[in-house]
């Protein structure tokens, strides 16, 4: 199994949490239950965004559908753990998939509503895929499961879908009908954004293959080195010379 490392604003915090909610679950409880939650939570806040350009009431069901994805993705792992039934393989697959899954239905969602611009979101999505894609990458070359990157993970980013369209809402519709010659001020500033995000993704990618590729020259100069004789060991005695005209028998 890969190493977990969350380094999110939230990580120490939300760990105690979950740790704390595990055993107060119901027996018949599974992880397989939770994912599905957090599955179910995805397409409310999905209906929430839709259903908001009838209602600004139906932010609740975002807001609702936010913690139920956060509650069932989040515990799933950690009822797994405490009550020693993990199956890596089977529930790395599950999890994750469900992720992306779960991920797209929020960040589309958020994009046909009235507090966001579909491009804005696509933007969002295509980093938060890239970012997922490469986490997955150095699962297999480094055993390292990376889940934060500059202090924002998964919950981070759902309490900012939720503060943002709160904050939207009460600013009204100049947030995104506010226009910079002909675009979008909103699609400009997660444009750009997203721009900065990638170059400091290409540069992170550089850095993790300069450091691979030095280890991976240090291990085959080790291998390379030839095996040395000990100076305590005796060498070989050499097979003795007959002399001339006589036998060894």
């Amino acid at each position: 199994m890969a190493n977990r490392l969350n380094t999110s604003l939230l990580a120490i915090g939300e760990r105690r949490v979950l740790q704390a909610l595990a055993p107060r679950l119901p027996a018949w409880t599974t992880p397989d239950h939770l994912t599905a939650a957090g599955l179910v939570g995805a397409a409310m806040t999905a209906a929430g965004f839709a259903l908001s350009h009838w209602s600004a009431g139906f932010l609740t069901l975002v807001v609702a559908g936010l913690f139920l994805n956060w509650f069932g993705d989040s515990l799933d792992g950690t009822l797994a753990r405490y009550r020693g039934i993990e199956r890596p393989r089977y529930g790395f697959l599950l999890d994750h998939s469900s992720d992306l899954i779960a991920q797209s239905l929020i960040v589309v969602g958020l994009g046909v509503s009235p507090y966001f611009t579909l491009p804005s979101a696509l933007f969002v999505l295509s980093l938060y895929l890239l970012m997922s894609s490469y986490t997955y990458l150095r699962v297999a070359t480094a055993g390292v499961h990376r889940l934060s990157y500059g202090g924002m993970g998964a919950t981070e980013f759902r309490i900012l879908v939720a503060g943002w369209s709160l904050f939207a809402c009460w600013l009204g519709p100049q947030v995104v009908e506010a226009r910079l010659w002909r675009f979008s001020v909103l699609d400009v500033t997660i444009g750009t954004m997203s721009a900065i995000a990638f170059a400091l993704f290409v540069l992170m990618v550089r850095q993790d293959l300069s450091r691979m590729d030095r280890d991976d020259q240090e291990s085959a100069t080790i291998h390379r080195l030839p095996t040395r004789r000990s100076a305590a060991e005796p060498a070989a005695a050499e097979p003795a010379r007959e002399l001339p005209g006589v036998s060894a028998g």
